[in-house]
């Protein structure tokens, strides 16, 4: 645990160095904005290599996800999973959701091609291969979008009706845990308020599956449903 926090520690002081942020506080979330896109892209494709090979999500949540899905569909056939670094997200749904379901993940490093089913990808853009297509999107990691709002639009926009957008929050993603690699922090209250502003005429908000005390991995997973 303390090389993997001495890890991120060292990616996101690597990150500030080179980004140079200016801070956007506001109520209920912090947004680090950078003085141009490559600079933004530069520090993510670092960051992706410097933290290459820790993990953060645990397969324990994976499977719990899964069995979610399970029981609401019953089958996936197509889903996306963004920010997965080496692919470690996408290869635990397709071990644990019935059927046979293509699951492929997406990183904006170059590095995304060293790994099963996963494409480099800027999440923050529409893919219209993907448009309405997927029965579900996870991530872990919006917490690196430098446009928050547009990310999500995009993951909404490839979710078929009736999809699921389903997001974690954890500690590491309140205000206070912001910086230059991870831009975007914000209170569960503030999410709220985004994803259903997001939603508004394409879906609704339920309320968030509370995974607040796992041991392994605590976290509330937001979900979001698509018109049908």
């Amino acid at each position: 645990m303390k090389k993997l926090l001495k890890m991120f520690q060292s990616a996101s002081q690597q990150a500030a160095a080179t980004a140079n942020t200016t801070v956007q506080d506001g109520d209920g979330y912090v947004l680090h904005k950078y003085p141009d896109y490559e600079t933004y892209r530069q520090v993510q494709e670092d960051g992706n290599k410097a933290k290459l090979r820790a993990q953060f999500v645990k397969e324990s949540h994976i499977a719990f996800l899964a069995d979610h899905l399970n029981t609401t569909y019953g089958k996936i056939e197509f889903a996306l999973c963004h920010g997965v670094r080496r692919g470690r997200e996408q290869a635990w749904f397709r071990k644990h959701l019935t059927g046979a379901p293509d699951v492929i993940g997406t990183d904006i490093s170059e590095t995304a091609k060293d790994f099963p089913d996963t494409v480099q990808w800027d999440f923050h853009n529409t893919n219209p291969d993907w448009t309405g297509r997927a029965d579900f999107v996870y991530s872990n990691s919006w917490d690196h979008a430098f446009d928050p709002k547009q990310a999500l639009l995009a993951w909404v926009d490839a979710l078929r009706p009736g999809g699921q957008l389903l997001l974690d929050h954890t500690r590491g993603h309140l205000p206070k845990a912001a910086n230059a690699l991870d831009p975007f922090g914000v209170t569960e209250a503030a999410f709220t308020t985004l994803l259903t502003d997001v939603m508004q005429g394409q879906g609704r908000v339920l309320a968030p599956l509370d995974r607040g005390h796992d041991k392994d991995y605590a976290c509330k997973v937001f979900v979001c449903v698509k018109n049908s």
